[in-house]
């Protein structure tokens, strides 16, 4: 018998195992509705965070990243919520009960069923809330986000209009100089602790380690850096380079300036870390004084690039070479004051640096910089200003390249409209540190020289992007011609795809110069990621939900479901429509049926993909109705009218019609209108409308078959039944002519100069009525020849009526212009008309000659 204490072990074990294997489940359901309530207690400490007074930019960004991390979790979690939710609401709404009229139960309900519905309540309630709070919490989020961003400007703005002291005030220059001394005697202690510390770590290795960082930075300077130029060898030594080669030497000849240096810097502080040489306060002064390098020499290679000095053919700026030379100079004298400054302002902390030398340096910089960048301006623009003059007076300048190069070289035109704004801000900034305003003017001279070297950056980098998909990609380039072959790209889409190509990464390179330049002033880099993330994802409008990605998403789906459509479309016309016994114009029709057909279908497939509600199709239905009323009336028309021309079949393709002044061969039939092709090889197109509402006359409807009717006159001599005969047996024996109905000769009048007689005959296809007519003319001609009987020309009798005159003889004697002019002209009849000389009357007799 088994023991109670055993059956208790087995049932605890059992339960334990059950609690186990549901402890996953229940973790997951406890997470999934505890992520909104988490959010909300994370949003409280930010906002508590927030609204401490001691927050600093670092505190900033850290908030902001933080903030940014709910709104995409709670977005992610409500994407992830909505699709269970709508479910679940359309099978709580198939479940609700039917209700009669009054308000009742039409139907008792089971008790199942109401169960399964009170589950269902439940749960899209319980989705519903959690759905609410995720968006309240976003919502929370994002005002906090637009808090932050408030209150980084405000402090910004404060920071940026702290008045300190004038740089006219004789105080800050004795206290500023007075604080260069302090500055110095902490570099001078910085320079001496960490020779203390060298001495005491490596004091017999000092000198070897010392000739190791000399010999790689001879390395990195000398052989290294003409290894990266020799890189380009060809490029830099071409005497006349092209637009291409000249943006290639550029854009690599900037890196290498750049980089150089910086690569010197980072391998002498890998050797001393290594060897564990360099103290934190050390390693922090050349962490700072790195980015300073970096700075000055990207400046450097990018002055270089643009003036290109000593090599003319690789000028980027399209100047003399005289200028050239004074805007090198200007720059390198820039570049030296900025160093200073970046130096001192970067190890302002380090090395202790007074407040008032601060202000004195960076004042007398922020002058300095004001001053030479509007020099600089002026020595660039002069040579566009000394052409103008020159061609107003005529003259013809002198340029310092060849016309081809100068021609490639970049200064746009409308670098002429930051002549003032440049002469405003050099004016703005020398009056605000003379006011006190030194932190504005700083800023301002800051941004000056920031803006123009991002500018410069971008017109390297566009040039170089304008000139490789330009040339780069020119199909008269074998080379590209054979790489387009190879993948089986078309050689008119090279083009093509250069020039999307080229905007898109124009776009990039516009989008990331925005950035920098603004990004100082306050928009940062994530926040413009985070409004384009959720722009190409979700925008919300109201309850409306709009994605961008959805629709791109149905509109591949709508095309791939064209091309789809389009190619049964082809089947059908190579396939299996030419295997029926359909005429050509019911082959169409079904033809461009399958189209609409299947163009509904591909409709509505893409909106399936967006999961739009098509109910609400109604509310768009209704607005086109008003736009029909106002607008599209004879949209609408045009295309009811292709619909009854698809189904009652009055025309179709290949018909010959006739509508009004047109006539010709109907090509297609579209929604819109119809294309008839004239004789004349011309393509009318006709609204549908008017093929509906008009008269057409169509030789084909009814069939290929036609009547013509080709009237022959004969002389009054001709025997009439021999006549009939001869063009009835013409008729009988031409191949052309249809058998049946047999053709029929007929004498229709006694004409003024012949006896009229009409051939009226059937041909199988209407089409072959000319070749016919002309054929039976050739044929009867050669019948009526053999027989002897004419065909008269048209005929007129002219009686000349006898004048008696006793001048008659002198008259006679006259020139015709004389006798004109001393006749009396007698009163002619009215049957009757005058000739010069002589009454003449006439009288028209068929048959007679004069």
């Amino acid at each position: 018998m088994i023991q109670v204490p055993f059956l208790r072990a087995l049932a605890t074990a059992l339960l334990l195992l059950l609690m186990l294997a549901l402890s996953p489940l229940a973790q997951a359901q406890q997470a999934d509705t505890s992520l909104a309530e988490s959010l909300t207690t994370r949003l409280d400490r930010i906002e508590a965070a927030l609204n401490r007074d001691s927050l600093v930019e670092n505190d900033f960004t850290g908030l902001r990243e933080e903030l940014q991390q709910v709104v995409e979790e709670a977005s992610n979690k409500k994407d992830e919520l909505q699709p269970t939710l709508t479910e679940d609401r359309a099978r709580l709404e198939a479940l609700k009960p039917e209700e009669t009229e009054e308000g009742d139960t039409a139907n008792p309900e089971s008790a199942t069923l109401k169960e399964r519905r009170s589950d269902l309540e439940d749960q899209v309630a319980a989705l519903d809330a959690e759905v609410k709070l995720l968006t309240a919490n976003s919502v929370r989020a994002t005002q906090m986000l637009n808090k932050i961003t408030l209150a980084r400007q405000q402090r910004f703005t404060e920071q940026l209009f702290n008045r300190s002291s004038s740089l006219l005030n004789p105080n800050l220059w004795l206290d500023g100089l007075t604080g260069l001394q302090v500055t110095g005697n902490a570099m001078s202690f910085l320079v001496s602790d960490w020779a203390s510390f060298l001495s005491s770590k490596a004091a017999g290795q000092i000198w070897q380690i010392v000739g190791m960082i000399l010999l790689i930075a001879f390395l990195i300077a000398g052989p290294l850096r003409n290894l990266l130029f020799n890189g380009v060898s060809r490029l830099a030594r071409l005497e006349t380079p092209n637009a291409l080669q000249r943006s290639l030497h550029a854009a690599w000849s900037i890196f290498v300036y750049t980089f150089v240096p910086f690569l010197i810097l980072f391998a002498v502080l890998l050797i001393l870390k290594n060897a564990e040489l360099v103290p934190p306060r050390v390693n922090e002064f050349i962490n700072k004084l790195g980015y300073v390098i970096l700075s000055i020499s990207l400046g450097y290679g990018l002055v270089r690039v643009l003036t290109a000095p000593t090599k003319p053919q690789y000028r980027l700026l399209n100047l003399t070479t005289s200028s050239a030379h004074k805007l090198f100079g200007v720059a390198i004298v820039l570049l030296i004051i900025t160093g200073i400054d970046l130096t001192f302002r970067e190890t302002q902390q380090l090395l202790f640096t007074p407040i008032e030398t601060t202000i004195l340096i960076s004042g007398v910089s922020a002058v300095l910089v004001a001053v030479l960048i509007w020099l600089a301006m002026r020595i660039t623009l002069g040579d566009l200003e000394q052409d103008d003059d020159d061609q107003e007076d005529g003259m013809t300048s002198t340029p310092s390249v060849s016309a081809d190069v100068s021609a490639s070289n970049f200064l746009p035109g409308f670098i002429s409209v930051f002549k003032p704004l440049v002469w405003l801000a050099s004016v703005s900034i020398i009056l605000s540190i003379i006011l006190g305003y030194v932190s504005l003017g700083t800023f301002l001279a800051e941004q000056m020289l920031r803006i123009f070297v991002i500018l410069a950056l971008l017109g390297v980098f566009t040039a170089l992007l304008d000139n490789f998909f330009a040339e780069g990609l020119d199909v008269s380039n074998p080379r590209v011609r054979k790489g387009a072959h190879s993948i089986g790209i078309p050689l008119r889409a090279v083009n093509q795809i250069g020039v999307l190509l080229n905007g898109l990464l124009r776009i990039l390179l516009y989008i990331a110069a925005a950035l920098l330049i603004f990004a100082p002033w306050g928009v940062q880099s994530t926040d413009f990621l985070s409004s384009m993330r959720r722009a190409i994802f979700s925008v919300e409008i109201g309850d409306l939900t709009i994605s961008p990605i959805a629709i791109l998403g149905a509109l591949a789906v709508f095309f791939i479901a064209l091309v789809l459509v389009r190619s049964v479309q082809r089947w059908m016309e190579r396939s299996l429509l030419p295997a029926t016994n359909l005429d050509t114009g019911l082959k169409n029709s079904i033809q461009t049926s399958v189209g609409y057909i299947g163009f509904i279908v591909a409709a509505m497939l893409a909106f399936s993909y967006m999961g739009l509600d098509l109910s609400n199709i109604a509310l768009v239905a209704g607005a086109l109705s008003v736009g029909i009323g106002f607008g599209l009336q004879s949209i609408v028309n045009n295309f009811v009218s292709g619909l009854i021309l698809l189904v009652e079949r009055p025309i179709k393709t290949g018909d010959w019609v006739v509508v009004g002044e047109h006539q010709g061969f109907v090509q297609k039939i579209s929604v819109r209108a119809t294309k008839i092709e004239t004789f004349d090889r011309a393509t009318v197109i006709l609204p549908n409308s008017e093929l509906i509402s008009n008269r057409v006359m169509n030789w084909m409807h009814n069939g290929a078959m036609g009547r013509i009717v080709v009237p022959v006159g004969v002389s009054y001599d001709a025997d009439p039944e021999q006549v009939r005969e001869i063009l009835k047996r013409v008729a009988n024996e031409s191949p052309l002519v249809a058998s049946y109905p047999e053709p029929d000769v007929y004498f229709l009048n006694f004409g003024d100069s012949s006896l009229d007689f009409d051939v009226r005959c059937y041909v199988h296809d209407v089409l072959t009525s000319l070749v016919t007519s002309s054929e039976l003319r050739f044929e009867i001609f050669k019948a009526l020849k053999e027989a002897g009987i004419e065909i008269p020309y048209p005929q007129r009798d002219v009686h000349i009526r006898s004048v008696s005159s006793p001048n008659l003889d002198k008259q006679l004697a006259l020139s015709p212009d004389e006798a004109q002019e001393t006749r009396e002209p007698a009163a002619p009849r009215q049957d009757e008309v005058d000739l010069p000389g002589a009454s003449q009357g006439v009288d028209e007799g068929p048959g007679q000659n004069a």
